[in-house]
C-alpha cells in the first residue's frame, strides 16, 4: 500500500512486506542451521578426542547457558577465561578468580546435582516394579 503523494507513514506504523518477511525467515533458518552444524561438529570433535560421556554432557549443559564455550583438546574453555579439565568436577575449573569462574562453578555444581538426582530417580523407578511384584505374590 503506497501513501498518497505528500503523505508519509506515521512513526510506528507497520508495513507488511512479504519479500522482507521471507528474507528474514530465510536468514533465521540459515542461522539456526549454522548453529546446529557447529554444535554437531563440536560434539563430533569431543567424541574423536576421547572425551568422556560425562565431559560431553557437562559441555552441553554449559553451552545451554553460555554459548561462548569450546573444546581445546579434552578441556572445556568457557568465555576464554575458564578452563575445565578432566574429570570435569568443580575443583577442575581453573581461571582468574571472579564472576566468570564463580558462574561456571555454579553451573558445574548444578549439573552434577541434577545428574545425581536423575540417577536416584531412575534407581527408585527400577525398584518400584520389584516392590509391586513382591507385594502381589
Amino acid at each position: 500500500m503506497a501513501a498518497p503523494p505528500g503523505e508519509y507513514f506515521s512513526v510506528g506504523s507497520q508495513v507488511s512486506c512479504r519479500t522482507c518477511q521471507e528474507q528474514r525467515l530465510q536468514g533465521e533458518l540459515a542461522s539456526k542451521a549454522r548453529t546446529e552444524k557447529e554444535e554437531k561438529l563440536s560434539q563430533a570433535y569431543a567424541i574423536s578426542a576421547g572425551v568422556s560421556l560425562e565431559g560431553q554432557q557437562l559441555f552441553q549443559t554449559i553451552h545451554k547457558t553460555i554459548k561462548d564455550c569450546k573444546w581445546q583438546e579434552k578441556n572445556i574453555v568457557v568465555m576464554e577465561e575458564v578452563v575445565i579439565t578432566p574429570p570435569y568436577q568443580v575443583e577442575n575449573c581453573k581461571g582468574k578468580e571472579g564472576s566468570a569462574l564463580s558462574h561456571v562453578r555454579k553451573i558445574v555444581e548444578k549439573h552434577f546435582r541434577d545428574v545425581e538426582s536423575q540417577k536416584i530417580l531412575q534407581r527408585s523407578q527400577a525398584q518400584q516394579p520389584q516392590k509391586e511384584a513382591a507385594l502381589s505374590s
